[in-house]
């Protein structure tokens, strides 16, 4: 292959877009609506991966894989951890290895990181389908919330809004957080009408499904914009004018914010928060054997185990890179933490700055990286850590020169 699609034009590169968009859609199950997941049953995202990885890797720029091999020792360690949990599985429950495939076999749509290596898309591309993903997340919030709510499965001890929220929340709100980081930068970059109102936008979808843990992690991006960057007197005015637009609204909407805070502080000082309860659970085991590699995802048909911890409310996923350690070891947990830490290097842009505090700041809730939206997540942290810098992924490269796959070749990035 002599040529890559940098060096076609920008028309025919649209369903990199798409494909990015499908990927999104897939990762959280189109939002559990219920007349979807009927027709691509449980295991349509795990199945549209598996066709998307042979997709590329059969037609889609082999090349590029092959030459972006070092890009790939994040995920090859992530999933020796996945695959080293297996023996504490089979030690202490008896789950077999191929039991342990089957019953987490979503955790293998971490495929997503090869598959973005391969399609390459540009910042501006992956911007696009984080726009659209964030607008269909809205429409289908609302939707859902006033006019479907037989749409979704709420369990009979749950409420349908919680108390204090405005909506129903649907799962994909981590996306949206990753489109407020690529809207930033844009509106860093290129200070348009159009490139000021979608961080706007995308911060009033964050406050209208109340997630605690997104709020403050892009109120701490937008800090870290304002503390670490030069900008031009004309930028510095625009970020202020958006800052103050978020205090006004925070002052407009003072008495749920107050709600947040109080309901926060009575859960974290609650022993009974599913939280506090789930900390307690992980750190009791006395297993060395668990603390290295986990104790495994355990099948129901198995062991009881995990729905005996659902039924007491505790789950592994809401206690972020803890549940993870707990299920799969000290492996994964050390690679997304290294590479985290990486990430907040000065060389870095503000993107995979922004996105490393995101990790960071939902330690002990949202980065829990074990299941399709969480695992796209870190996929596209990933790829943005490496191909950060090189003119062939900023947007106005692109869209102005045509760029053969060598230029990708020859070039080491984020190391």
């Amino acid at each position: 292959m002599k040529t890559s699609s940098w060096g076609v034009q920008r028309k025919k590169r649209d369903y990199i877009e798409v494909w990015v968009f499908l990927l999104l859609l897939f990762s959280v199950n189109f939002f559990d609506l219920l007349p979807i997941t009927r027709v691509i049953g449980p295991n349509g995202p795990f199945t549209f991966y598996l066709i998307s990885l042979f997709l590329v890797f059969t037609f889609h720029r082999r090349a590029w894989i092959r030459d972006s091999a070092h890009w790939l020792i994040p995920f090859w360690w992530f999933l020796l951890g996945i695959v080293l949990s297996y023996v504490p599985a089979l030690l202490n429950y008896g789950q077999s290895f191929t039991q342990s495939f089957f019953t987490n076999r979503r955790i293998f749509e971490f495929t997503a990181f090869p598959i973005l290596i391969a399609l390459r898309p540009t910042e501006r591309e992956l911007r696009t389908s984080l726009y659209a993903f964030s607008v269909v997340y809205l429409f289908f919030t609302l939707f859902v919330t006033f006019l479907a709510q037989d749409w979704v499965y709420v369990p009979a001890e749950a409420s349908f809004i919680e108390e204090g929220d405005f909506v129903h929340n649907l799962s994909g709100v981590r996306h949206v957080s990753l489109a407020f980081i690529f809207a930033f930068q844009r509106m860093i970059k290129d200070s348009t009408r159009s490139n000021i109102a979608w961080p706007l936008f995308l911060f009033a979808i964050l406050f209208l499904v109340q997630n605690r843990t997104s709020l403050i992690a892009v109120i701490l991006m937008a800090g870290f914009v304002v503390y670490s960057m030069k900008m031009s007197a004309r930028k510095l005015i625009i970020i202020v004018v958006i800052v103050v637009t978020i205090v006004l609204m925070a002052v407009y909407t003072s008495g749920q914010w107050g709600q947040l805070y109080q309901m926060t502080v009575s859960q974290v000082l609650n022993p009974e928060y599913n939280r506090n309860k789930a900390l307690t659970y992980m750190f009791s085991t006395r297993d060395p054997l668990r603390y290295l590699l986990g104790e495994g995802f355990i099948s129901a048909n198995v062991n009881p185990i995990i729905l005996t911890l659902q039924e007491s409310g505790i789950y592994h996923s809401d206690v972020g890179l803890v549940g993870l350690w707990h299920m799969y070891g000290i492996i994964p947990v050390a690679v997304i933490l290294v590479m985290t830490i990486k990430g907040l290097s000065r060389k870095k842009s503000f993107a995979v700055r922004a996105a490393a505090i995101y990790i960071l700041t939902g330690t002990l809730t949202l980065s829990f990286f074990a299941f399709g939206e969480t695992l796209l997540w870190l996929s596209i942290f990933l790829y943005m850590y490496y191909v950060d810098g090189d003119p062939a992924y900023v947007d106005n490269r692109v869209t102005k020169r045509n760029f053969s796959w060598t230029t990708w070749r020859h070039r080491s990035i984020g190391g």
